[in-house]
This record gives structure tokens, sequence and C-alpha cells, in this order.
């Protein structure tokens, strides 16, 4: 009995761990005042362990693109890309994408992602 409870409290006070990356591709657009460029982004997501975004990663080749956004306690979700080169605080906002019934996202200005979730 000493040794489960022993056990138990050794347990309960190690870190919680994130979750191993995931990793998924989707449909993402750049968009310019011309038109939409259409591309398939790949993403890497790091959660906590209790679910809760941690890390999102997103990559396009085509574009030569790289987004990285992390969520600061102090400053909420930030976000960093390969175009700027500098981090800033960014919110993601709803993308009217014509005919289409998936919903997209801002990732970044000017680069939208199909289903991410904003958590």
């Amino acid at each position: 009995m000493k040794k489960l409870l022993f056990s138990l409290i050794l347990l309960s006070s190690l870190p919680a761990f994130a979750s191993p990356p995931f990793k998924y591709q989707t449909k993402c657009f750049l968009q310019t005042k011309e038109e939409l460029q259409e591309d398939i982004c790949t993403v890497v997501e790091t959660r906590e362990s209790n679910g809760a975004l941690k890390t999102r990663n997103i990559y396009s080749n085509k574009w030569q693109l790289t987004i990285k956004g992390r969520f600061d306690e102090s400053k909420g979700y930030m976000t960093w890309d390969s175009h700027n080169k500098f981090e800033y605080k960014w919110e993601y906002k709803i993308a009217n994408i014509p005919n289409s019934t998936s919903p997209y996202t801002y990732v970044m200005p000017g680069v939208i992602l199909e289903s991410v979730s904003w958590d």
C-alpha cells in the first residue's frame, strides 16, 4: 500500500507534457490584389496535455513561406513569418472564399488556411 501511495504521489508531481506533434495538409491561399493563388500547406501543431494549442507551424513550398505561431501567456497568440521576419500579435479572422462550403481563416495578413482551429 505504501508503494502504491508513493507511486501516486510521484506521478502527480511530474510536470504535464505536451502531446506529440500533429501533422496534416490543407488547402491554403495567398491573397493578392488581383487574385487568390492556391496551394496545399503543411501544418504541424503541438498541444498541451489538456488539449490547448501550444504551437502551430504552417509551411508552403510554392510560396517559400513559413508561419510560426505560439501561445504566450502574457501576450496571447503570437505569429512569426518568414516574409516579415519578426513576431507580432495576430488574431485569426474569418475569410470569405467564393463558392466554398469549408471554413477558411486568415492565419497572417494575406494568407488563408482551410479548416484550421482557433484554439
